[in-house]
């Protein structure tokens, strides 16, 4: 499989979004129910999603070949 690379990106990349998505929520929901919203798991949850998501920008960057 010649595209595992950009295949690897791409669940990389997913995997930061599905974070940041969590991340959101949680914020969200914690501002609901009137909590401080930044505290408990949103931060981790966000500062872990930006780095999967920029590294897998990235790799999608470095493994995407156009017309192959």
């Amino acid at each position: 499989m010649d595209d595992l690379g950009l295949l690897v990106s791409l669940a990389v990349f997913g995997v930061g979004v599905v974070l940041l998505a969590a991340a959101g929520i949680w914020f969200r929901l914690r501002a609901i129910a009137n909590r401080k919203a930044w505290n408990g798991g949103t931060l981790p949850l966000a500062l872990t999603g930006l780095v999967f998501a920029g590294i897998g920008l990235v790799l999608i960057y470095l493994n995407y070949q156009p017309g192959s």
